[in-house]
């Protein structure tokens, strides 16, 4: 098990803002890679209302269990677990998640359920002491596009997100985390 801090900042993107800041950073198909991330939750909606997030994340390469942890704003505590390919198909198929430490304490655990999931095609690159992330995601018929930059430290991070930002004419905009904005839609789906 592997648990770290992450210092994310985050804006949404138009196609066009997209397509201008690869061709910019010199970012071409073969960059990317695919991952698809399944969300899940309790009934009474744990990680929600501790705004924590909880996911399986599905890579060619390897299968990983993450708890995200709110530690302060731009900050997450990630607690990640690598799984196998059998325990994963076990959790798709019939939500049977195998012994993780951090699922001990929740009284609901035998219930959990998948929300829903979101296929992002993802390229990186090593940005300022950072790492920027393009993402082309796709969930419930919604693809939307993101740019997100990695930092060591939240001051500098910030700064440095920023300028990206204003350098490239992107206005900034309130950007939930894709679980949030896998949520939106399928609320308004049903609503």
């Amino acid at each position: 098990m592997h648990k770290e801090q992450e210092i994310e900042f985050k804006n949404l993107l138009t196609k066009e803002e997209f397509d201008h800041l690869l061709a910019q950073f010199h970012v071409d198909q073969t960059h990317f890679y695919s991952q698809t991330n399944y969300y899940y939750d309790t009934p009474d909606n744990y990680f929600k209302n501790n705004k924590m997030g909880f996911r399986l994340r599905v890579l060619n390469t390897h299968n990983e269990l993450t708890l995200k942890a709110p530690v302060q704003k731009h900050v997450m505590e990630e607690t990640t677990l690598t799984v196998s390919n059998a325990e994963r198909d076990n959790i798709i198929q019939h939500n049977h998640f195998p012994i993780v430490p951090f699922l001990e304490t929740i009284k609901d655990k035998d219930l959990l359920a998948c929300l829903g999931s979101i296929q992002t095609n993802r390229a990186q690159i090593s940005y300022q002491n950072g790492i920027l992330f393009f993402d082309h995601s796709i969930y419930s018929q919604v693809e939307d596009f993101e740019i997100e930059y990695e930092s060591k430290d939240i001051e500098n991070g910030e700064k440095i997100f920023l300028q990206l930002l204003e350098t490239y004419q992107i206005p900034i905009r309130n950007t939930d985390k894709k679980i949030a904005r896998l949520m939106n839609v399928l609320n308004s789906l049903k609503g």
